[in-house]
């Protein structure tokens, strides 16, 4: 529990103004976060200062000038209709929620890109990310390059149609860059032994592959024929695919499978990492894949779309370069957000009754 002095400082940043980020700095083992909340009542603006112990307990102080608002009366509030969600106090707009779902986040599902959303900005609250000019000129070029907005006229029309004026979207372009900034402050330092660890996870194949449609068991190699035979699943090797007929000829069997109508149109020649190839075929077939020599056909492998079969054309271990990297904590960043995920408390405002109000989604961690 926090002593006397620390208390009395903390009510100092309250009252008289203090400096928070001297308090911060003064205090390491407290997570110190300053809430604002403005009172549905009578529409006032009241703060709290809140210190979180290493053990998970918190304190929260508030205070009061003359003439505020009665303290029976604060907190007085029913949820807005505009208000989706509440995750430790930080509140989601709807349309907040659409920014996040059309423009910064891509993440698992709806949900738990909303909760990310609420725990980034708790963090970045705490220990703010603040983005020059010049980075956020950076950023804003990144941002029209990921969407093909290569020119002023197609960047105005974009945000013509999405109703986004130039402060919202230079808005969305800052969080996008805190949000890269905290990844990497969370990351810093941890990224060689993270790799070092799993980096095997992350290697790469580079393939050509086709999706035999499921209703149509006739194979490329004579698609007209509908006794050509096909294996499933892995066979006794786990190798090889008799209906493609010789991996010298993959590509032109992939031509006539398509021009007959038998493959499912996408792309062939692809480069997939370990978990995107295993989130597709499995990780003992992915597993298969990668131990591949160059020039193997392996498959069919089944998947939702039809039977894939792949040619093997370089594996690729996966090396620490900044590709990697970025990868690299990425998966740091996932983990540490799943972390505070769980010691979080969630609030959702839509939905059915029993998910709506105080229902705590995650107990902390013991």
């Amino acid at each position: 529990m926090a002593d006397g002095r620390t208390l009395a400082e903390a009510l100092r940043v309250l009252t008289d103004g203090a400096d928070l980020g001297a308090f911060r700095r003064a205090n390491p083992g407290l997570r110190v976060r300053l809430v604002a909340q403005r009172e549905e009542f009578d529409g006032s603006l009241q703060h709290a200062l809140l210190l979180k112990e290493p053990d998970g307990s918190t304190v929260s102080l508030s205070w009061s000038p003359d003439l505020g608002l009665p303290w029976p009366l604060r907190g007085v509030h029913r949820a807005a209709e505009h208000l989706l969600l509440r995750v430790n106090g930080v509140e989601t707009p709807v349309a907040r929620a659409v920014a996040c779902l059309d423009f910064v986040w891509d993440e698992r599902g709806v949900a738990d890109r909303l909760v990310t959303d609420c725990l980034v900005r708790e963090a970045l609250e705490e220990e703010p990310e603040p983005i020059s000019d010049a980075e956020l000129q950076r950023a804003m070029d990144a941002f029209r390059r990921a969407r093909g907005l290569l020119t002023g006229a197609g960047t105005r029309a974009w945000m013509e149609r999405n109703h986004i004026s130039h402060a919202e979207l230079e808005e969305l372009v800052t969080v996008e860059a805190s949000v890269a900034r905290l990844r990497s402050r969370v990351a810093a330092g941890r990224v060689e032994d993270w790799f070092a660890a799993h980096g095997r996870e992350l290697d790469a194949v580079r393939l050509a592959r086709v999706v035999l449609a499921p209703a149509n068991p006739r194979s490329p190699a004579n698609p007209r024929s509908p006794e050509s035979p096909r294996s499933s699943g892995l066979g006794s090797s786990g190798l090889g695919s008799p209906g493609l007929g010789n991996p010298d000829d993959f590509l032109a069997d992939v031509e006539r499978a398509f021009a007959a109508g038998l493959a499912v149109p996408g792309e062939v020649f692809v480069t997939a990492r370990r978990p995107e190839l295993a989130g597709e075929i499995g990780e003992e077939a992915a597993e298969v894949v990668l131990s591949a020599a160059p020039g193997t056909l392996a498959g069919p492998f089944p998947t939702a779309l039809g039977d894939l079969t792949v040619k093997v054309l370089a594996v690729e271990p996966a090396v620490l370069d900044d590709a990697v990297r970025d990868l690299v904590e990425r998966r740091i960043f996932a983990e540490w957000i799943e972390r505070r995920r769980r010691a979080a408390k969630i609030e959702w405002f839509w939905g059915t009754a029993e998910r709506t109000g105080g229902t705590r989604e995650n107990q902390p961690e013991r």
